[in-house]
C-alpha cells in the first residue's frame, strides 16, 4: 500500500471518521477485527451517522493494548465486500478516550467489541471541576446504578478508585428501588373460620394511612403449626414481614406499609419490642451492619408464635421478671389464641350423595 511521508500516527486509541460511507456499521466492525495489527486491539466502537443531506458517515474509536504507530495513511481503509469500493478515513489521535466515545454515542446507532479501555487523561483532559460536576450529572441521570457507576468508572476513574466504598453506598440509597410487594396465593374467602376477636381487629386496624387510629392497637396470634396464621396475617394489605433473624434496611422494609408482621421471633430476642408493638412514630433501629434506619412507624403489628418456651409471647410476659413489661404489653396489644385452624377445607361429598344427585339428575332427564 502507498504511504505518505508526512504522515505518522502514534497513540492507544485511534479515532477514525469514514465521510460517504455506505457500509453497515457491522460490516466495518468485522473488517476492523480482521486487519493484522502489529499491538492487539482491546476495544473498537462504531456509530453510522446520516446527515441531514442524507450522506452516510461512520465514527470509529479503536484502542490498542499499547501504542500504535504507523506511517500508513491508507491502513484503516475500508473495502466494501460487494463492490471494489474503497473509503478513506480521516486518522486522529484520541487523547482523551472518553470524549470520543461519548461523542461517538450521541449518534446513537453504534455498534462495539471488546471492553471499553479507561484512560486516565479522560477525567481532566476537558473542562477540570466543570467536567466533573457533569459526569456525576450524567450518573445521576442514568436511572440505575449500575449505569451511575459505569459512567463515573469510565469518565472519573480516580474517584472511582479511591472512593468506590462511598459511591457504592451512595447509589445504594439514591437508586434504592421499594422491596416488591407480596401478592397473597389465597383470596380473603379461603379464611373461613377466623374468630370474630381477629376479624374485628382488622377492620379498626389494617387500614391506609388516612383512616388508621392515631395509635393503633397491635395482636398476637399464638396457636399451633399449620393453622394458616401466617397466610392469613399476610392476605389483609400491604406489609413488612420479619421473620427469623431479620434485619431492617431500605431493601427489605417500606416505610408504606399499613401493618408489620414478625413470624417466629423469639420475644427474648426481639429488638425494639415496645417501638413494634407500640406502634410508635419516627424512630431508629439499629442496624446490624450499616448506620440506623428511620422507621416512619405509626402502623400495628402483628406477632404470630407458637405455644411453648422461646416462642410463645404469653409465656414470656408471665414470668415474674416481665410483670411491668406485661402491664404495658396488655394496653397496647390484643392477645388471640387460636384453638382450630383459620380455614375449614370444603368436604368433598360422599359416595352415597354423590350416587343420589346422579340418580336425580337422571329422573329429570326422563
Amino acid at each position: 500500500m502507498p504511504t505518505s511521508s508526512l504522515f505518522r500516527i502514534s497513540s492507544k486509541n485511534i479515532f477514525l471518521t469514514y465521510p460517504h460511507c455506505s457500509l453497515t456499521k457491522e460490516e466495518a466492525l468485522s473488517i476492523i477485527q480482521n486487519l493484522n495489527t502489529p499491538v492487539n486491539k482491546k476495544y473498537i466502537k462504531i456509530c453510522r451517522e446520516v446527515h441531514e443531506n442524507r450522506e452516510p458517515r461512520l465514527h470509529v474509536l479503536i484502542q490498542f493494548e499499547g501504542k500504535y504507530t504507523s506511517t500508513n495513511n491508507r491502513f484503516f481503509d475500508l473495502v466494501s465486500p460487494t463492490r471494489s469500493t474503497h473509503f478513506h478515513p480521516t486518522i486522529q489521535g484520541g487523547k482523551s478516550s472518553s470524549y470520543v466515545k461519548s461523542y461517538i454515542e450521541k449518534h446513537g446507532d453504534t455498534i462495539d467489541w471488546g471492553e471499553f479501555q479507561i484512560d486516565g487523561r479522560s477525567a481532566t483532559a476537558r473542562g477540570g471541576q466543570q467536567s466533573a460536576n457533569d459526569v456525576y450529572a450524567e450518573a445521576l441521570n442514568s436511572g440505575s446504578k449500575t449505569a451511575a457507576l459505569e459512567i463515573i468508572r469510565e469518565k472519573r476513574p480516580k474517584d472511582y478508585y479511591l472512593r468506590f466504598h462511598r459511591l457504592n453506598a451512595n447509589l445504594d440509597r439514591i437508586f434504592q428501588a421499594p422491596p416488591a410487594i407480596y401478592v397473597s396465593p389465597f383470596v380473603s374467602s379461603t379464611f373461613n373460620n377466623v374468630p370474630d376477636i381477629l376479624q374485628d381487629w382488622v377492620e379498626e386496624n389494617v387500614v391506609s394511612a388516612s383512616g388508621r387510629p392515631h395509635r393503633p392497637m397491635s395482636i398476637v396470634v399464638e396457636g399451633d403449626s399449620r393453622t394458616g396464621k401466617t397466610t392469613w396475617a399476610r392476605s389483609l394489605g400491604p406489609h413488612n414481614y420479619l421473620c427469623g433473624h431479620y434485619d431492617i434496611s431500605p431493601k427489605t422494609y417500606n416505610n408504606n406499609a399499613w401493618y408489620n408482621v414478625i413470624d417466629n421471633v423469639d420475644p427474648r430476642h426481639l429488638k425494639h419490642f415496645k417501638s413494634f408493638m407500640g406502634a410508635k412514630s419516627d424512630w431508629l433501629y439499629n442496624r446490624r451492619y450499616g448506620k440506623p434506619f428511620k422507621v416512619k412507624g405509626g402502623i400495628p403489628t402483628i406477632f404470630l408464635c407458637n405455644p411453648g418456651p422461646n416462642s410463645s409471647y404469653k409465656e414470656f410476659l408471665d414470668e415474674d421478671k416481665n410483670a411491668a413489661i406485661k402491664s404495658w404489653a396488655l394496653g397496647n396489644a390484643i392477645f388471640a389464641f387460636l384453638t382450630q385452624p383459620l380455614f375449614i377445607p370444603c368436604s368433598l361429598p360422599s359416595q352415597a350423595n354423590q350416587e343420589e344427585a346422579t340418580e336425580e339428575e337422571e329422573d329429570c332427564l326422563l
